[in-house]
């Protein structure tokens, strides 16, 4: 942490930034004032900063306040903005920069316990950033699945957002029981199935209908999944609806449902990936 004490007081002179350190712990202040002394002595060229420069001096106050190790540079943060295409992977706005908006971009790290490091860092809006807050990834799917969102920063379509684009960053830590959650909104639940049917020759769909096969008939599976296209492509329509108007389809599903339910721990990771991969 030193060094990086360093490195801010180095900055902020080469930056020509005001030097304010009380926001900093006092066994910082010191090196901070050694990093700026150390610039003026060398007289090192000053500048103002680019729009990366001045976010990383901003990463650095923040995670020498919260004693976090930073190990990205700018050429991270470029890359890493490249890769979002310049937009909130959450949101699907533009971001915007230094705006004070809810679209600016912000840096997030993956896993709040580990500090800025390239691995751990993805750009996000500023307010899927807030929105995300401290969740690990197991609350970001109970809020996805609205078990526990108390706030309405971001709509139900873009937490679900949020959920699939960090199931493939992070793991899950603690338990989570998919099939005893969606067990309680019924209507997601259906449409889950229903778009495995729908999709049984995607990788995932026919993983979990192969699961489903050993409790229920492969015929009756295939009848459902042929059904479900069926009455897809005569209405022209992917909606949960083409399912409830088929009374015949709808008892499948729901006899499918109690399969899954009655074997949940065999297809809780099998729907995990099916809903959130």
């Amino acid at each position: 942490m030193s060094s990086l004490a360093f490195e801010i007081g180095f900055d902020h002179y080469r930056y020509d930034l005001p030097l304010d350190i009380s926001r900093f712990q006092d066994n910082h202040r010191e090196q901070i004032r050694y990093g700026y002394e150390a610039a003026k002595m060398q007289k090192v060229s000053q500048k103002k900063p680019d729009l990366y420069e001045k976010k990383l001096i901003t990463l650095r106050d923040r995670a020498l306040v919260k004693g976090l190790e930073v190990s990205i540079s700018t050429q991270d943060l470029v890359v890493k903005l490249e890769e979002s295409k310049g937009r909130c992977p959450i949101t699907l706005l533009p971001f915007t920069f230094a705006e004070n908006k809810a679209t600016d971009w912000s840096v997030d790290r993956i896993d709040n316990t580990c500090g800025y490091c390239p691995d751990n860092i993805v750009i996000v809006s500023v307010i899927a950033n807030q929105a995300k807050s401290d969740l690990d990834l197991a609350g970001m799917i109970k809020t996805a699945l609205g078990k526990t969102r108390t706030e309405d920063l971001l709509d139900e379509r873009e937490w679900l957002r949020m959920a699939r684009f960090y199931y493939h960053k992070m793991k899950i830590m603690k338990p989570l029981c998919l099939c005893l959650l969606l067990t309680n909104s019924q209507p997601l639940y259906d449409q889950i199935i229903f778009m495995q049917l729908f999709m049984n020759e995607e990788k995932r769909a026919k993983a979990f209908l192969k699961q489903l096969e050993k409790y229920i008939s492969k015929d009756a599976v295939m009848k459902a999944a042929k059904l479900t296209q069926k009455r897809v492509y005569h209405r022209a329509d992917i909606d949960v609806d083409v399912l409830y108007d088929s009374p015949k389809l709808y008892r499948w599903v729901q006899s499918f449902i109690v399969e899954i339910n009655a074997h949940s721990s065999e297809f809780d990771s099998l729907l995990m990936d099916c809903v959130f991969a």
